[in-house]
């Protein structure tokens, strides 16, 4: 019986400390769970294939600027 009560306390100390990390974890990353927040209430009406066509566009154009910028730096050389 004493051992059982032993590894209860053991398995509390672990749990306490495993909850004290995500709650540490989350404290560190207020800033981003809110902006992920806020971009799922501005975002979740808006149909699925318009989302991903509008996130293809960005990578696209993202993608083009790099290369741009790229071209420009070796040119210079």
């Amino acid at each position: 019986m004493i051992t059982y009560f032993r590894m209860k306390k053991n398995e509390w100390k672990v749990k306490a400390q495993f909850y004290g990390l995500i709650v540490s974890v989350m404290n560190n990353q207020k800033d981003m769970i809110e902006l992920i927040q806020n971009l799922y209430t501005s975002l979740k009406d808006v149909p699925t294939e318009q989302l991903r066509s509008e996130l293809m566009g960005k990578i696209a154009e993202l993608a083009h600027q790099q290369a741009v910028k790229e071209r420009e730096a070796t040119k210079g050389d």
